[in-house]
């Protein structure tokens, strides 16, 4: 039996892809990526069902939409979006024909929003168990940054330069806070490009370039760190916070779905977003921004920085919890369902 699919060439979803072949394996299936599934491979008699995994806007679902109708086999197409999809750029592209599966509740609101159909939602998943193995390499890790930054507390910010990540906002509650904090911590970025605002601040360090070592390799990062930091304002899911916690590691970001659908305020270190505005994404979508200031972030970071200093026990607890918790999202339990779409049980 075998699985064609197409999946969007960014560092999360191949990442996530990785899950579901490994599952996929489990299940005695063979698989085989495609940049584009055509017609004549939803004909060919060896391929038993299709797999689209992208971005629900008109530009990288487009060529999803033939196959997909003229498909009689087993097949689905899992999407993120992180904002209102452009009804002037999806009218008349036969779009409506597809039945969506998000990464979501918040995507699948988003798409339904503007009449498309959504018939389930799976989250994204972690292989928890790995993350557990791979504690052993966090603590070496960790004992190589304890040489060069002592007892400093570690934040870690892992993703890209990108103006939903909420980095302006970063960069200003970095400057508050070392107004007070400034020896106490470090901010790791494990990013693409650094923000301009950050470069010059001796506290703040890239570690990496994002997308250019391996995914063990950036886990085993999250597990090293104190806390992960995500200050984004916009997402279709949130992979890194779930990925930090999975790695035993709270993270500090702002209350909002769909974080709010997967995290917990029971361990993570979460403040409220104080209203939503939309921002125009190349005409194909409107992101929705939870806009909050700077100043909370940096309140909420110098707790996390009393608490680990301080509040050693409590801190522990925080960090068992955010592992307990993201078992929940281990890839067997997330994308068993996923492929149940597919007739793959």
């Amino acid at each position: 039996m075998k699985l064609i699919y197409s999946v969007l060439q960014a560092t999360s979803t191949l990442n996530q892809m990785e899950l579901i072949k490994r599952l996929l394996e489990e299940k005695g299936w063979e698989h085989d990526y495609r940049n584009t599934v055509s017609v004549w491979d939803i004909k060919d008699e060896k391929n038993n069902a299709f797999l689209w995994f992208s971005l629900a806007t008109i530009a990288y679902v487009g060529d999803a939409i033939v196959p997909y109708i003229f498909c009689t086999k087993p097949k689905a197409v899992y999407v993120t979006v992180e904002g209102i999809p452009n009804k002037v750029t999806i009218a008349d592209t036969n779009m409506d024909k597809l039945d969506f599966i998000t990464v979501s509740e918040y995507s699948k609101a988003c798409l339904q929003h503007v009449g498309l159909r959504v018939k389930d939602v799976v989250h994204h998943g972690v292989d928890w168990e790995k993350c557990q193995k791979l504690r052993a390499n966090s603590d070496k890790m960790r004992a190589h940054w304890n040489k060069e930054f002592g007892d400093r507390v570690i934040f870690l910010y892992v993703g890209r330069l990108d103006p939903r990540k909420g980095l302006d906002r970063l960069s200003r509650a970095v400057m508050l806070l070392n107004q007070t904090y400034k020896d106490k911590y470090v901010l790791l970025m494990h990013i693409n490009t650094m923000p301009q605002e950050l470069t010059m601040i001796s506290n703040v360090l890239q570690v990496g370039v994002f997308g250019s070592i391996s995914h063990e390799d950036v886990l085993t990062m999250m597990g090293a760190c104190d806390f992960g930091l995500f200050p984004s304002v916009c997402e279709g899911f949130g992979l890194p916070v779930l990925e930090h916690n999975a790695m035993s590691r709270p993270v500090v970001h702002a209350w909002f779905p769909p974080l709010s659908e997967f995290s917990s305020q029971d361990f993570n270190y979460v403040f409220d977003h104080q209203q939503e505005s939309l921002v125009d994404q190349a005409h194909y979508q409107s992101w929705i921004f939870h806009e909050y200031k700077p100043e909370i972030l940096a309140e909420m970071m110098a707790q996390a920085i009393e608490i680990r200093l301080k509040e050693k026990k409590q801190y522990e607890e925080h960090c068992t919890k955010a592992a307990e918790h993201a078992k929940n999202w281990d890839y067997h339990n997330v994308y068993s369902r996923l492929l149940g779409h597919l007739g793959i049980s």
